[in-house]
């Protein structure tokens, strides 16, 4: 199977028609067909279902598709990989997710403009099992992460500690210290702010108590926190930066031990760190604590 095979069964599946695919691609339907009944051949079974002019895949080619999607994007990632190395260019592409690319300096990125005036910055948002998967795969160069990744593969840097407290909207009445089982009297906004947060919280939450709103963003968070007039953990860079940081105000709680700070890593293919664009991205960061 080559590339434009792999094209081919991939605007197929997205455009469920083969002739709007020809049209696409600027080939005749013929070769459309042909390209994938190479497909097909390849894996010695039947990936799609012609019925009354509609499309659909069989049951090992809705399992395939993902995988065969990420094999494009690796494909084209080795020809840009590629590109550059004849360009003989510093291009550099930096993945995170969206609550970390929060937490980092902008100063950080523009000196490493200024400095080493780079052809090209790419700064991708991505979730962290993602970010990963395309360090090892190539198609990224750096990521920022929580937790520092067990990869032998994999180096890190640590760029920055994250700290977390318990914030409650300016307006909750509560004049004591609040333990565990008080977040039960109160709109506990609950986010899970990774594995070291979440180990903590199983350990001291002992009895159990269930938050009223469960959230998987940083800004979700701090919202309900202001419009249900509740309480959550929160990180202290993420209250700072927030427009809402006047209607919010830490609360002491009391904890058999203190809420984790999270370490915010800096990381990178191990085999690609002597390359002039990692070097001097590792340089930018590694100096910036």
């Amino acid at each position: 199977m080559d590339f434009e095979q792999l094209k081919t069964f991939l605007t197929v599946t997205e455009l469920k028609n083969f002739t709007k695919t020809a049209e696409v691609l600027h080939v005749t339907q013929s070769t459309v067909t042909s390209r994938i009944q190479q497909v097909e051949r390849f894996y010695g079974q039947k990936l799609l279902i012609r019925h009354k002019g509609n499309i659909q895949l069989t049951e090992i080619g809705y399992k395939l598709l993902p995988l065969l999607k990420r094999q494009m994007g690796l494909w084209e990632q080795s020809k840009k990989v590629a590109e550059e190395t004849i360009e003989q260019s510093l291009q550099i592409s930096i993945s995170a997710a969206y609550s970390l690319w929060r937490k980092m300096n902008t100063e950080l990125v523009k000196k490493l403009y200024q400095v080493y005036q780079p052809d090209h910055i790419h700064l991708r948002t991505d979730h962290t099992e993602f970010v990963l998967q395309h360090i090892l795969d190539g198609s990224t160069d750096f990521g920022i992460v929580y937790n520092k990744p067990m990869s032998k593969e994999l180096s890190s840097v640590l760029i920055q500690n994250d700290t977390f407290q318990l914030y409650r909207h300016k307006d909750l009445n509560n004049e004591k210290p609040v333990a565990f089982q008080d977040l039960s009297n109160y709109p506990w906004i609950y986010l899970n702010w990774g594995h070291t947060f979440h180990s903590w919280i199983e350990n001291e939450n002992k009895q159990g108590i269930k938050p009223k709103v469960e959230v998987g963003h940083s800004d979700l968070a701090i919202r309900f926190i202001v419009d249900l007039k509740g309480i959550g953990f929160l990180s202290d860079v993420e209250v700072n930066q927030s427009n809402y940081a006047d209607y919010l105000e830490p609360v002491q709680f009391e904890s058999e031990f203190p809420v984790p700070s999270q370490s915010i890593y800096l990381i990178f293919k191990k085999s690609r760190r002597n390359e002039n664009a990692m070097k001097a991205t590792i340089d930018i960061f590694q100096n910036s604590r």
